[in-house]
């Protein structure tokens, strides 16, 4: 608040300042004027007299008297029509005065009455909450004063995106769902507005999806097809309701677009192998399921990624399927894992799995998280699966390290 009365004053200064400054020009000018009307009236009351006497001398005839105090009045008046301008620039400088004193009161007044003054409060507090964490007295204040910047600025699309997402945070979607469906009516056309109403629905709707709800996310899809919310939200739906191919296809799509290595995305791959698992138990997928273990003997497991990669045995270089696990940290990551490679991790366009008569599987970790391999890395021992291979699943084991070339 210090900030904001120092501006104020700041401005008040600078008008005043402006104001002397336009008082201080115009004022000799000013004086100016008046010796010259003064000078105008005397030169005119002399003129007369003289005129007056001429005649009584006749020296002019009543005639020429009355023609020459008519030429007297013209000179009069054309003189004083001179001096309107100079009334009209004073009357512009007293509105130049008084708007210069006017704004910044208006400025002020306009400052409070929209709520920005809050805004400074809401930005201490913030710095706050981050200090000191949040708690019911911190949490109470905030809703207060962004309910009140609200009220003034009932538009204002970040202080409704802050409530939303902090009641969200909290796993609150009913205090949620009001700031949502305000932003909806301001952006229309968000597609990630939308898909974080469509997710206060649906878990305020007991984790269904409503027609209402479907609309919301068929909007977001129309704006953005790659909307990570949405992607989930109908991921987790089909995934309830059994229907775990759908699930996959949501999932895999929102992995694409969440950071690699995030938390995120560790729980998205956890979804997806569950997803494969149950549509491959159900026959809904055909697939390999490989099992990786790591030997004891090369010590605890590095940071870095897991690689699952089929290739033809015709030595094509290009991988027929790939899986990219992110590993947890050496002490929380579990041996042995399994992936399912499947029709879904299909790289070539068109194949499926049984297209192709045998294949290598082969599996790294990856110090750097790339699918090429370097020195360092962690190696098994590739399989062979072959045409008159009916197995279903495989086992490898992570037993070398990749020698510098």
């Amino acid at each position: 608040m210090i900030a904001l009365y120092l501006g104020i004053a700041l401005l008040l200064a600078i008008a005043v300042f402006f104001v002397l400054l336009a008082v201080r020009r115009h004022a000799p000018a000013d004086a100016d004027n008046q010796l010259h009307r003064s000078a105008q009236r005397g030169f005119y009351r002399q003129r007369q007299t003289e005129l007056a006497a001429d005649r009584d001398a006749g020296l002019i005839e009543d005639n020429q008297y009355q023609e020459l105090v008519r030429e007297l009045d013209r000179q009069l008046v054309a003189e004083s029509a001179t001096e309107e301008p100079s009334k009209q620039r004073v009357g512009q400088r007293s509105l130049i005065v008084i708007l210069a004193m006017a704004l910044p009161l208006l400025a002020v007044l306009l400052y409070g009455q929209l709520g920005y003054h809050l805004d400074l409060q809401l930005r201490s507090l913030q710095r706050e909450i981050v200090e000191h964490g949040i708690d019911e007295v911190r949490w109470q204040r905030y809703q207060d004063l962004v309910a009140d910047i609200l009220a003034r600025r009932p538009e204002s699309g970040e202080h409704l995106v802050m409530m939303a997402t902090l009641f969200r945070q909290q796993g609150d979607f009913a205090g949620a769902l009001p700031y949502y469906q305000r932003l909806e009516a301001l952006y229309p056309n968000d597609a990630d507005v939308l898909a974080q109403l469509a997710q206060a629905r649906y878990l305020l709707n007991g984790r269904q999806v409503d027609e209402q709800t479907q609309a919301l996310l068929n909007r977001a899809f129309a704006i953005n097809p790659q909307q990570a919310t949405a992607l989930g939200v109908l991921g987790i739906d089909a995934f309830a309701a059994g229907r775990y191919s759908e699930a996959l296809t949501y999932w895999q799509s929102l992995l694409q677009v969440l950071p690699p290595n995030s938390a995120e995305a560790g729980v998205i791959a956890g979804g997806i192998a569950e997803s494969k698992r149950l549509a491959m138990a159900a026959g809904d997928l055909q697939g390999l399921a490989v099992t990786v273990a790591v030997n004891a003997d090369l010590g605890p497991t590095p940071a870095g990624v897991l690689f699952v990669v089929a290739k033809s045995a015709d030595g094509s270089p290009m991988p027929v399927a790939a899986m990219r696990l992110p590993l947890s940290a050496a002490s929380d990551q579990k041996w042995p894992v399994t992936v399912y490679l499947t029709d879904s991790d299909v790289i070539r366009q068109g194949k499926v799995l049984a297209d192709f008569p045998e294949l290598v599987v082969s599996a790294h970790i990856s110090l750097a998280g790339t699918a090429i391999r370097r020195a360092g890395d962690w190696l098994a021992e590739p399989v062979n699966l072959g045409a008159d291979t009916e197995a279903s699943s495989i086992a490898l084991t992570i037993n070398a390290i990749q020698a510098a070339k």
